[in-house]
């Protein structure tokens, strides 16, 4: 018995029966394909480090810590001469954790110290040498805007137009063009002479409805059979820390971290050519965003372009009719997609 995908796109296990055929093909395109790598901003992200601040008053300032460095100083009766001296550097740590801990005690704020074990630079013999010790330091935390104070400089990041995902489904791309903004602070205020980082707290992206798979079953009119549907939306998670880190050279590079809502419409069949989609409820899933750019030095702050390598993530999809506010309350399939970002941003301070 032959089955006929077209007439099958009629009935609920038609949907499930044809989902699972391009499930499989899908599948067996994109195994073929070359390994992927690590998005090249992955690990820049990760060991993004940022100057560590202090709360004084109502100011953050930069936290300092001395260490041993090689110095050439004039010698009399001679050229240079290299020398080891103790000097005061500006102490760095991870960007999603850039403040000092502060807590009352006895009415007053207090840094909080921590005992760990860290390798240190020390001098022996005439050179440095790494050798690890416990040390006394600053514990240190995420940092906090607080509104009317400088503790924090607020950060609005506009999405331009003509930004967008790309969706490789091996066989095909699909590109949906993105809206929106997100919101944050920079901690102690930015300063593009030196590092900065943005923590962001709040917005949320949206993609415009995207064909997926489309056909020409209407009578010849090329449509769609499954698309993204209204509702489909980017948030932060708020269970985590996303951060963004301008540094002093112009290079940008930003971690996001990521919840979708990602809801459906099906077209049933050829029967349904001039009727309105089915809609599905929303499939939710977790994803990671490592972006990377540089400043323009014409345009600055006001348009920056940002990218994302592929990143191949099984999106689950909801085949099951719903309302897209709703979660889906039925089938939901893993499908192989390899997502990347093309984002154009204006940063603005205020």
């Amino acid at each position: 018995m032959s089955l006929d995908p077209r007439r099958s796109w009629r009935s609920p296990l038609g949907w499930l029966v044809v989902a699972a055929v391009l499930l499989a093909l899908l599948a067996g395109s994109t195994a073929g394909a070359a390994p992927m790598r690590s998005a090249p901003g992955a690990s820049a992200a990760k060991t993004a480090k940022c100057n560590a601040l202090i709360q004084k008053g109502k100011k953050l300032v930069a936290v300092y810590e001395r260490v041993w460095k090689f110095k050439f100083v004039k010698v009399k009766g001679s050229n240079f001469k290299r020398k080891l001296v103790h000097v005061k550097q500006k102490l760095k740590v991870p960007c999603a954790k850039q403040c000092v801990l502060m807590k009352k005690k006895k009415g007053k704020k207090k840094p909080v110290y921590v005992v760990v074990k860290k390798k240190v630079k020390i001098p022996k013999h005439g050179r440095l040498v790494t050798v690890k010790r416990r040390i006394r330091t600053y514990k240190f935390t995420k940092c906090k805007a607080k509104s009317g104070s400088t503790l924090g400089t607020p950060v609005t990041i506009n999405i331009l137009d003509g930004s967008k995902a790309i969706l490789d489904f091996g066989a095909f791309q699909r590109e949906a063009p993105i809206h929106g903004s997100l919101k944050g602070f920079v901690p102690g205020g930015i300063n593009l002479s030196s590092d900065s980082q943005v923590t962001l707290t709040k917005g949320a992206l949206s993609l415009d409805p995207t064909a997926v798979f489309i056909d020409d079953d209407c009578k010849g009119k090329v449509s769609a059979a499954i698309r993204t549907g209204n509702g489909t939306n980017v948030g932060l998670d708020k269970t985590r820390s996303s951060t963004s880190t301008v540094f002093a050279n112009g290079n940008l590079t930003a971690t996001t971290y990521t919840v979708i809502h990602l809801p459906l419409e099906l077209r049933n069949d050829d029967n349904g050519c001039d009727l309105p989609y089915i809609t599905t409820g929303y499939s939710e899933f977790q994803q990671t965003f490592f972006l990377r750019g540089k400043l323009d030095p014409k345009l600055a702050l006001s348009k920056v372009k940002l990218t994302s390598a592929p990143d191949l993530v099984d999106v689950p999809v909801c085949l099951s009719p719903g309302l897209p506010t709703d979660p889906c309350n039925g089938f939901e399939i893993p499908l192989p997609v390899q997502i990347s970002t093309l984002l154009y941003v204006s940063i603005k301070l205020s």
